[in-house]
């Protein structure tokens, strides 16, 4: 069964705790998340969602993939991994406390701490996680 979403910007998406079989461009719900007064995508479920991007999403505390396709890895998970060079990330999308299940990702890289980095690496391991 193949199922057909189309990205739109949704406002609802920007406040839904629960966010279920929807296309989501992620630059554009990080546009309605700041429009609707936030800074960063927090405290929602995503299930059987497309997030597309090109986006790179920063992983903060209490960040989850269950049963999630994230990407395209050219053989190695560590090429959608993205190390911080300085102290800061700046530009790439927050995401704190959200839950992703099975969910596909498309055109998004990661990037967060380096423990968490390190964690996802190991728990994925070279060549894991998305296609290849």
């Amino acid at each position: 069964m193949t199922t057909s979403h189309s990205v739109q910007s949704m406002p609802n998406l920007a406040t839904s705790s629960t966010i279920e079989d929807q296309a989501i461009f992620l630059p554009l719900m990080m546009y309605d998340v700041f429009k609707a007064g936030k800074s960063v995508i927090e405290g929602r479920t995503f299930r059987n969602c497309r997030i597309e991007g090109p986006a790179v999403l920063l992983a903060t505390d209490g960040v989850n993939f269950d049963g999630c396709d994230l990407g395209y890895t050219g053989g190695d998970i560590r090429n959608l991994l993205l190390s911080p060079r300085g102290a800061s990330v700046i530009g790439a999308i927050p995401v704190q406390n959200c839950r992703f299940i099975n969910c596909q990702f498309f055109a998004v890289g990661y990037t967060g701490s380096q423990t968490w980095l390190d964690e996802i690496e190991r728990a994925l391991g070279a060549g894991g996680g998305g296609a290849s």
